[in-house]
């Protein structure tokens, strides 16, 4: 498609340059011919800047693929790149943060007038596929802006009670929030801190996926956009999260974490990215 543009461009090219001649062979006065020779100028720059541009973005549309690994806060991932033009890099990818960050939190409740308490884990816990574009401002720079999307789960915190749930037998339950919530078939009630699916990303950076050489190395900071929170329980018998209440939780504590990360609507994104270039 390009090469066609190109071509096209050539032969208009041609037929500027019979302009000139014509201009000549007419009696034009000094005033009228200098007009006329300034448009003749204007039209053969405008031609010639058509046809390099249309050759330059044919060499730089994924003309080159680079194949990267990243670790930081969005977790560990895989990433390939390719250029889009001069100025624009392309990116998709995966990355998957494991269940090893955690706090264990004691939670009281009571069965049939009885106090008991258990304690119950909290982990960070993210897979998000993504489409990135780094723009690059200036050609000479390996600094970039950064626009995009994440897509992935939406419970990035998961809570599960990790010792025995006393007082409770087979298919029995507790309420949490004015819901009644069974145990699965582990004995755990599970909690979940949800966000967006879909999380929309901007940030800035330095480094280029893509080069004249064949290991290269970036870094990244910016945010995902993950919108309002909820807290949510899961219901086995229903087999869907039914949503709480941070009060519905008796313990101060887990009420002040949840306050905290509710209070923020975004994701911290800082990422180490080394890639190959092929």
């Amino acid at each position: 498609m390009a090469a066609d543009f190109r071509q096209k461009i050539c032969i208009l090219k041609e037929k500027a340059l019979t302009l000139y001649p014509i201009l000549e062979k007419n009696k034009l006065n000094n005033y009228n011919k200098m007009k006329a020779n300034k448009f003749y100028l204007i039209i053969c720059t405008a031609l010639l800047m058509l046809g390099n541009g249309a050759a330059s973005a044919e060499e730089y549309i994924f003309d080159r693929l680079a194949v990267g690994v990243e670790v930081g806060t969005a977790g560990a991932g895989l990433e390939l790149a390719s250029h889009v033009t001069r100025f624009v890099t392309l990116r998709a990818g995966v990355s998957a943060l494991p269940e090893l960050i955690g706090k264990s939190f004691t939670i009281p409740y009571s069965v049939k007038n009885i106090q008991y308490s258990a304690i119950v884990k909290g982990s960070l816990h993210k897979i998000d596929g993504k489409v990135l574009a780094d723009i690059y401002p200036f050609p000479e720079s390996s600094f970039h802006l950064t626009t995009g999307l994440y897509m992935g789960t939406a419970d990035f915190i998961r809570a599960q009670n990790t010792t025995e749930l006393k007082g409770i037998g087979k298919g029995e339950g507790i309420m949490v929030g004015g819901k009644a919530v069974t145990l699965d078939e582990n004995g755990k009630v599970r909690l979940s801190v949800q966000a967006a699916s879909m999380k929309p990303y901007v940030g800035v950076g330095f480094g280029r996926p893509v080069s004249d050489h064949h290991l290269n190395l970036a870094l990244d900071l910016g945010v995902q956009y993950w919108g309002a929170i909820t807290l949510n329980a899961w219901s086995p018998d229903e087999e869907e999260w039914a949503s709480i209440t941070p009060d519905d939780i008796n313990n101060a504590e887990f009420k002040k974490y949840y306050d905290i990360i509710s209070g923020i609507p975004v994701y911290p994104v800082l990422n180490l990215r080394l890639y190959y270039c092929f």
